[in-house]
């Protein structure tokens, strides 16, 4: 067993310095005191140490033979000079590790085994029961848009099935709620349009599609305008160009849907409208997921940007093969081509009938026209794809005679 209490380096025993002497390397020797040759065992025989050390600018004025160390006078002052570490170090090869303790520290946000938003950033960050909450009214929002939807389905196939007046009063309290919305939203941005004369419009329109066709729902909408016009030209209103003006139009705009009460009168008017309808769910779903996953290229930046062109192309064909798989149902009474004709109308006036409602959103500031359908907005958010495209499917079924 070694001797370990003062171990020792080969080669590295102890020198005893020079009384007086406080530098060990002679290149470091202080400018008033003259160099001292010195001469041991570890020395280099050959070591030319009669050069002058006077000083650190006097040893750059040597040329470089002069000038030069030899790498065993440096490294023996080196060693000398850190005896004591490598002492240190050779005992610590024998002696056993020392365990050192752990430093603990308490550190904000770590007693969960977390570390804390605001911790980090130095803001507040969002709590547990905040996230809870707003999953919660997300899950809620999506069934009240579940069951808005059911229940407005099931309206409409109950009444289609049962047909007649029932349909057509389906039909007109639709047209009653999308319109009455309209107005709402427009009295809150300082419009006062005649509601009355305006809802009793679209009543009037639905009864005279009922009873007549589309001729008596031109002489309601005209009659209704001439109404809404005398009304102004009496009584003295502010901006009565202007709320004469919205007046008509809401009426006009919305009246266009008691075309389906029409196609409601036919033999075959549960098909045709299921048709129809399905045609346009359809392109609107396909749409929307295409956009949703793929668009980039906005249709309408301005009155639409969430409408991509991508959006679009994936409506269409979603529409066009939905069209062409209900074709083959003999329930629907239409051919390939025909369903094909008719998936290229909804394509075309649905877009049409929607940028028209963005286009009066847009103008008004608003998001939706009305909450009357829960997750869904108003009624005039659900039907305004189909203003446009009833008036057009029923001219394209009156000419293939399928009414």
């Amino acid at each position: 067993m070694p001797d370990l209490g003062s171990p020792r380096l080969p080669g590295m025993e102890p020198e005893t310095p020079t009384e007086g002497t406080r530098f060990n390397r002679p290149w470091e020797q202080p400018l008033d005191e003259s160099p001292e040759e010195e001469e041991s065992e570890e020395s280099v025989e050959d070591e030319a140490s009669e050069q002058p050390t006077d000083g650190v600018d006097d040893l750059m004025d040597y040329d470089d033979e002069a000038s030069t160390i030899s790498e065993e006078v440096y490294l023996s002052a080196t060693t000398a000079e850190y005896r004591d570490l490598a002492e240190e170090v050779a005992r610590a090869e024998y002696e056993e590790p020392v365990s050192r303790p752990a430093v603990a520290a308490s550190i904000a946000g770590v007693g969960s085994g977390l570390v804390d938003f605001e911790d980090v950033t130095g803001l507040k960050g969002v709590s547990e029961e905040e996230i809870e909450h707003v999953e919660q009214a997300a899950a809620s929002d999506l069934t009240l848009r579940v069951i808005s939807a059911l229940v407005l389905v099931g309206l409409f196939m109950a009444t289609l099935f049962l047909g007649g007046w029932w349909f057509t009063a389906f039909i007109a309290l639709v047209m009653v709620v999308a319109l009455g919305e309209f107005y709402a939203t427009l009295r809150r941005h300082g419009f006062v349009p005649l509601a009355v004369f305006g809802l009793a419009g679209v009543v009037g329109s639905a009864i005279a599609a009922h009873v007549g066709g589309p001729g008596p729902i031109l002489v309601t909408m005209v009659l209704s305008a001439v109404l809404v016009v005398l009304f102004f030209s009496v009584v003295s209103r502010r901006r009565p160009l202007d709320n004469a003006a919205v007046t008509v139009l809401g009426a006009v705009w919305v009246a266009q849907l008691s075309f389906a009460v029409i196609i409601g009168r036919s033999e075959q008017a549960a098909s045709l409208i299921i048709l129809l309808v399905l045609i346009a769910a359809l392109f609107d779903i396909g749409g929307y997921f295409v956009g949703k996953a793929f668009g980039r290229q906005p249709i309408a930046p301005v009155l639409s940007p969430r409408k991509t062109w991508e959006g679009f192309v994936g409506g269409v064909v979603a529409a066009a093969g939905a069209a062409a798989v209900l074709s083959t149902v003999d329930w629907f009474p239409v051919t390939t081509a025909q369903a094909l004709v008719l998936s290229i109308l909804v394509v075309v006036l649905a877009p049409l009938g929607d940028g028209a409602e963005s286009m009066i959103k847009r103008s008004l500031g608003v998001k939706d026209m009305g909450t009357v359908l829960p997750g869904h907005g108003g009624m005039l958010d659900r039907v305004d794809a189909l203003l446009f495209v009833v008036p057009a499917a029923y001219v394209f079924f009156l000419s293939a005679n399928l009414l």
